[in-house]
């Protein structure tokens, strides 16, 4: 599978969100989504990162990254 390798990233209010969107299959995409205070590594402990599901189906990356911040934005609206 292919890799858009880029994190793409946004500002909500008082979270950052990244999302990196990942070729499924030929005619699926996926998401990965990390969520943490601005300012903070996003790699540590304190991240939230979660993936689309598996019955998610995003026919190409721009989907997939739409989803993925939308969900970015709805777990940063929790962590607030």
């Amino acid at each position: 599978m292919t890799e858009v390798g880029e994190w793409k990233k946004k500002v909500y209010e008082t979270h950052e969100v990244q999302v990196q969107v990942k070729q499924r299959s030929q005619s699926e995409w996926s998401y990965t989504v990390r969520v943490c205070r601005p300012g903070t590594n996003i790699r540590a402990a304190g991240t939230l990162s979660e993936t689309s599901l598996i019955t998610d189906h995003f026919k190409s990356a721009e989907a997939a990254l739409v989803a993925g911040f939308a969900h970015g934005e709805r777990l940063a609206k929790q962590l607030a």
